[in-house]
Formats: structure tokens, sequence, C-alpha cells
């Protein structure tokens, strides 16, 4: 009875890493950066550390939203993650966080992780699981110091959070 359950669990990950994947695309959708801190063409999607997303980001490569084309890049030093658009932090680099969160403020970049407490200390979107289902804080203090604006439409979708982190 062990692998089925095992089996099963490892489909629901999976099923989990799915919608993830999908809510980033929505966030990019209801996301405005300010004037000039997006290229005309392309809007970079970056992780920072190992993909949790088991390849289910790639399809979203090339694919354009907002008149622009989305790039997927994998990084893995704090340098580069102020030339990212949006900001996937893995659970795993949740030590490497404060160094982020001090390197990227001033800079227009949507921060979204999925470990616990992400939006309390100064992420911007927080995945998080009710049960069965995945649910999305929204740091609105966090969204408004980097200059960006989240649309009505996202904003229905999250549970609008507050941190002291800003």
């Amino acid at each position: 009875m062990l692998p089925v359950t095992a089996h099963a669990t490892e489909n629901l990950q999976l099923h989990e890493q799915q919608i993830k994947a999908g809510l980033l695309y929505n966030f990019l959708k209801y996301t405005d950066w300010p004037q000039g801190s997006v290229s005309d063409s392309s809007i970079a999607v970056c992780i920072f550390g190992n993909d949790p997303f088991e390849g289910y980001l790639q399809p979203m490569a090339g694919r354009i939203v907002n008149r622009r084309q989305i790039t997927i890049r994998i990084i893995h030093t704090i340098e580069n993650a102020g030339s990212c658009h949006l900001l996937f932090i893995n659970a795993d680099e949740k030590s490497s966080w404060p160094q982020l969160l001090e390197s990227l403020k001033g800079k227009s970049v949507l921060t979204v992780s999925d470990f616990d407490g992400f939006a309390d200390s100064g992420g911007m979107i927080e995945f998080g699981k009710k049960g069965d289902h995945i649910n999305v804080n929204l740091n609105m203090e966090a969204v408004t110091a980097a200059r960006l604006r989240v649309q009505d439409r996202l904003l229905r979708l999250v549970t609008v959070v507050h941190s002291g982190a800003n």
C-alpha cells in the first residue's frame, strides 16, 4: 500500500507545481511595472535556486504577455536578481532571502515564494496550502514599495496581508 500512497502524493505534488506555474503567468498578466523598468520586447521570469516547477514553467517561455515575450532564467547569485521582473525564490533558498530583499530595494521586481512567512518578511506574493487548496497571500506594502501596481483581477485571487518588514 505504501507505493500507491507515495505515487498519489507524487501526483498531487506535480499537480500543485503545475497550478503554481499557471498562477505565475497570471501574476505577470495582472501586474503593471513602471515605465522603463520592462523592456519593450521581453519580460524576465527568474527562479532563484533550483527549479521546483519540474519543467512546468517551460511552456511559458516565448509566450506573449502584455505585448512582451516571456523569458525564463534560473539564477544562483543575488547580483543577477535585479535584472528579473518576476523572481521566484525556491524555498530551499530561504536563508538567502534577507540578502535578496536588501539587494532588491528600489527595484521593480515582483517577488514570489512558497516558504512560510515570505509575505510577512517583505516578500510580495506567497503561495501556501490550506488542505488540498493552494492559497495566495499578497503583501501590498512590498508591492507598492517596488513601484508595482497589481490589477483588481489579481486582487480578487489573493488574500492581502500586511508586514512590518517594510
